[in-house]
């Protein structure tokens, strides 16, 4: 079987991930709903990779994985308002 030789340039600089629009999280530190900006109340995670959270004004249901809570704005940060506005 012949191979062929393939050569890559490997990407040196990652672009911007884009902001989180679905949730924010509120100066007391509890994430909120973009829609509505109630409180959403946490159902549990599913096999370490995904966190369920749940709307109960909207009645809807939003997972997210630990890295996207992780890059939420902290409250009190400038970068909140910015989050809030998309």
């Amino acid at each position: 079987m012949a191979t062929v030789p393939m050569t890559k340039t490997l990407a040196t600089t990652r672009t911007a991930m884009p902001p989180v629009s679905t949730v924010y999280r509120a100066p007391d530190g509890s994430l909120h709903h973009a829609r509505c900006a109630r409180r959403m109340e946490f159902m549990g995670g599913r096999a370490g990779v995904e966190l369920d959270f749940y709307c109960y004004t909207c009645c809807e249901h939003i997972t997210l994985n630990p890295y996207v809570v992780m890059r939420l704005p902290k409250p009190g940060s400038t970068d909140l308002t910015a989050a809030q506005g998309r």
